[in-house]
C-alpha cells in the first residue's frame, strides 16, 4: 500500500509518510512535535528531518512553545494546505477502490481483525518502549567504577 502511494505522490515531490506528517499536523494544527512523533509511530530524529524539508519547501512552519520553550508546534502554512487538499484528491481514487474491497461481511470482518492487529500491536509498542526508557532510566543512575591508576593486583 505504501509503494502504491509513493507512486501517487510522486509527481507532487512528496512520500507517504511526508502526507502522513502533513494529515496529521492539518489535524491537529499547533501540534507539539515529540506528540506528531508519537501520532506518526516515528522515531523523534526522523520526523525532524521530515520538518526540516517540508519547512524549506514552505509547507509548515515550526515555533517555539509557549508553555515550554524547548518544545516546537507544527502548523501548515497555506502552501501546506494546498498541497494537502491536492494529495487527499490524488488519493482520492484509491480510497474508493479500498471501500470497495472491503465492502460486505468479509470486508467487515477483515477490518475487524485488522483493528485487533493494530491494537495489539500498539500495546506491545508500548511496552517495548516503557521498557528501553526503564533501562535508559536505570543505565544513566548507574555510578561508573572508580578509576585506578596504578597496577590492578591478581
Amino acid at each position: 500500500m505504501q509503494r502504491c502511494a509513493d507512486a501517487v505522490f510522486r509527481p507532487r515531490r512528496t512520500t507517504t509518510d511526508q502526507f502522513a506528517l502533513l494529515w496529521a499536523v492539518g489535524r491537529q494544527e499547533g501540534i507539539r512535535q515529540n506528540d506528531l512523533a508519537g501520532e506518526l509511530y516515528s522515531d523523534p530524529n526522523t520526523v525532524t528531518a521530515m520538518l526540516a524539508r517540508l519547512e524549506l519547501r514552505g509547507l509548515v512552519t515550526r515555533e517555539v512553545c509557549g508553555e515550554d520553550g524547548r518544545a516546537r508546534r507544527v502548523r501548515l502554512t497555506p502552501a501546506g494546505r494546498r498541497l494537502m487538499e491536492r494529495l487527499s484528491a490524488d488519493w482520492e481514487p484509491m480510497r474508493r477502490r479500498l471501500r470497495e474491497i472491503f465492502a460486505g461481511d468479509s470486508g467487515q470482518e477483515a477490518l475487524r481483525i485488522l483493528d485487533e492487529v493494530r491494537v495489539e500491536m500498539t500495546q506491545v509498542r508500548a511496552e517495548i518502549l516503557e521498557k528501553h526508557a526503564d533501562c535508559g532510566r536505570r543505565a544513566r543512575g548507574r555510578s561508573r567504577p572508580a578509576v585506578r591508576s596504578g597496577p590492578v593486583e591478581s
